[in-house]
């Protein structure tokens, strides 16, 4: 719709970037805060570009205030999705965005893989996510610092949309975010990471791997049928090796399934020392699955067997799991 726009009225290039500078970067809330447009060519705008194509439902804050869960609305169908904000302590506020409604994956522990695929997001409507807890930041003098594909769906089954996305994100003119700041966390599509790489994707890598062998894995993750893990790590392993780039692998850990001191031992024997980050999930209840969160002596036994063989590795904190924001519980509406 902007390019047509842009097109159509035969915007010169400093009118752009003037734009870009607002809508990206000031983060205005309308178009009638495009102060440097006159005000003719902003009627235009409002009446031919919709300023959003989302609509916010519901906001959610965490007991703790340090994450936010958004409700929204596309406006195409009125189909319902959730957008995180999490507060780290540090400073950090990072935004874990959808890539699609619902998930094709199907993780036996993850909610939004319970409700199947709905649909795809544009390029646009990933974007929107981000600026709207930008202009949402904007009133605390913040700003977005990190932006991670880790909500809903499965970022490298919507990967042109999400290219796209990116390159909003990182680009100059527009919103200009370091490469660095921005993770892709994939399940595994074993095709669309080589497509990734071969795009010379610069930002940062997770692995939902979550097991630590075939076998395990398609119990939890059907599509690990798919895309055996051998294979997956292969080419994630010459991915690291070549950019000498650290992936990160996220392991929830679920009681009695796959945090056993063997499985642990079994990590161990699939990571590159150098080259490896995995980052230990406690599960997060889901509604309907049966699955409980390890208890803290199984958490920390796993760690240790990680300590003792040099894998660095975090025990992640927990957010927003009272307002069902937490990794795996987003499932498309509210509380």
């Amino acid at each position: 719709m902007l390019t047509t726009f842009l097109k159509k009225h035969v915007i010169p290039s400093y009118r752009i970037k003037q734009f870009y500078q607002a809508f990206y970067n000031e983060c205005i809330s309308s178009f009638d805060e495009l102060s440097t447009w006159p005000k003719d060519l902003r009627e235009s705008l409002k009446q031919d570009v919709a300023f959003s194509t989302l609509t916010s439902i519901k906001e959610q804050t965490s007991e703790d205030t340090k994450t936010i869960k958004i409700v929204f609305a596309r406006i195409s169908d009125g189909k319902q999705f959730e957008t995180v904000l999490m507060r780290h302590n540090d400073g950090r506020n990072t935004v874990c965005v959808s890539s699609m409604i619902g998930c094709p994956v199907g993780c036996t522990f993850c909610a939004t893989g319970n409700m199947g695929f709905i649909g795809n997001f544009t390029a646009s409507e990933i974007v929107d996510q981000v600026l709207h807890i930008a202009r949402l930041l904007k009133k605390e003098n913040q700003t977005v610092t990190n932006i991670v594909f880790m909500g809903m769906g499965e970022p490298l089954l919507n990967l042109a949309a999400v290219e796209e996305a990116i390159a909003v994100f990182t680009s100059p003119e527009k919103m200009g975010m370091s490469d660095r700041r921005i993770t892709i966390s994939t399940s595994g599509i074993t095709n669309k990471l080589q497509e990734l790489f071969q795009h010379g994707y610069k930002g940062r890598l997770a692995l939902s791997l979550h097991a630590p062998t075939q076998m395990l894995r398609e119990k939890i993750m059907p599509i690990a049928k798919k895309y055996p893990l051998p294979e997956l790590l292969r080419v994630i392993s010459e991915y690291a090796k070549h950019t000498n780039k650290r992936v990160s692998y996220e392991y929830i850990l679920i009681d009695g399934i796959n945090d056993t001191i063997s499985c642990a031992r079994q990590l161990v024997g699939i990571m590159d020392p150098k080259l490896s980050h995995v980052n230990l999930i406690p599960y997060n209840p889901v509604v309907g699955v049966s699955y409980t969160r390890s208890s803290l002596s199984s958490i920390y036994a796993f760690a240790n067997v990680l300590e003792k063989h040099h894998i660095q590795h975090t025990i992640r904190v927990t957010m927003g799991d009272d307002i069902k924001a937490a990794c795996g519980q987003l499932a498309g509406t509210s509380v």
